[in-house]
């Protein structure tokens, strides 16, 4: 991204927290359930699968535009299995917000073409072979790498995303050095478990307490080192500090929340419904942006009563809402680059 561009972002933002005047900046937009793999802590290929109309999806991105949105993330299940994908990536595109995809990189080599109109591409993979196998399919770490090779060999602006369950926080080192050797960055997320998204088995899948605080505490080293990890070493921070892990997010009922999520960012799912983030999945009472316009919708989801979670790259997200120096740094050096 060219530093003009970058510049132009930043001070919509800035205008936007001068004048008490929240914009939902950043849509995270799940287009379905569905997916072609299935992974051990996540519950999408399980859940329903409702699909909204091509003509619904443009509506509400024209007015996501509208209400100032700059970037919008299409997520799944596995969000290149549906049909109209790069009408709704032109669409976007057409009204100046940027596109991204969340992905297990399985159908890349044959979407090439859509992936050269993205503006990034975040491909997941849990380490080296055995240990990526294991968690999300026999045979799917080749798949993966092949994805890998064709955005580097097509000079694509992709990045790296890491679960890190109980079994896979030795494959640290190793997504460090791959993301190092492709020129890229990873990002490392130890394992959600809200019920409705991640099933209920998802909370075996977390390392031990003393397991997490030893890895983050290791990848916010590597981070401080020049290490390619993608989030802040601030927000890996927060996650090290928290105290009970068997506690996913610190919800008080009846209290005005201070985090940004719901107000500068957002997840829509599939259905229409739209959540301040997707640990609320399951617990808010949400609006639909089908039903009862995105607008009505989004400002629902901005009175919401999560104070504080572990999830590093939700408090990156709203640290960049929050104006952290560190985080906003991170933000523009590391996370917006040049491509």
């Amino acid at each position: 991204m060219k530093n003009r561009d970058k510049l132009v972002i930043g001070s919509k933002i800035l205008a936007s927290k001068i004048n008490n005047r929240p914009r939902p900046f950043f849509v995270q937009y799940s287009l379905l359930n569905a997916c072609n793999a299935k992974c051990v802590y996540c519950n999408c290929p399980e859940r329903e699968d409702p699909r909204a109309s091509l003509e619904q999806h443009l509506a509400v991105i024209a007015e996501f535009a509208r209400l100032g949105a700059v970037r919008i993330k299409f997520l799944g299940g596995e969000p290149l299995l549906h049909r109209d994908i790069a009408t709704l990536v032109a669409a976007a595109k057409s009204h100046g917000m940027r596109t991204a995809v969340v992905t297990n990189g399985f159908l890349i080599p044959s979407r090439m073409d859509l992936m050269s109109q993205l503006d990034e591409v975040v491909i997941s993979i849990d380490g080296s072979e055995e240990a990526h196998d294991a968690q999300r399919g026999a045979g799917t770490w080749k798949k993966v790498m092949a994805a890998i090779d064709a955005c580097a060999a097509a000079k694509l602006d992709f990045f790296l995303s890491a679960v890190v369950t109980r079994d896979t926080t030795g494959e640290v080192d190793w997504l460090i050095d791959t993301a190092r050797r492709y020129g890229v960055s990873v990002n490392f997320q130890i394992p959600q478990f809200n019920p409705e998204m991640y099933g209920p088995g998802a909370q075996q899948w977390m390392p031990s307490p003393d397991e997490i605080r030893k890895l983050i505490g290791k990848i916010i080293a590597a981070k401080d080192a020049g290490a390619p990890v993608l989030f802040s070493s601030r927000s890996y921070g927060r996650t090290l500090q928290w105290e009970d892990f068997s506690k996913e997010r610190d919800d008080r009922p009846g209290q005005a929340s201070p985090c940004t999520a719901g107000k500068y960012f957002l997840q829509m799912e599939p259905n229409g419904d739209i959540y301040p983030c997707v640990l609320q999945i399951g617990t808010f009472q949400p609006k639909n942006a089908f039903r009862d316009g995105v607008e009505n919708a989004w400002r629902h989801a901005s009175s919401h009563s999560c104070f504080d979670c572990y999830n590093t790259w939700l408090n990156e997200n709203r640290g960049i809402f929050d104006l952290h120096p560190a985080i906003l740094k991170n933000f523009w050096s590391n996370y917006l680059r040049a491509r």
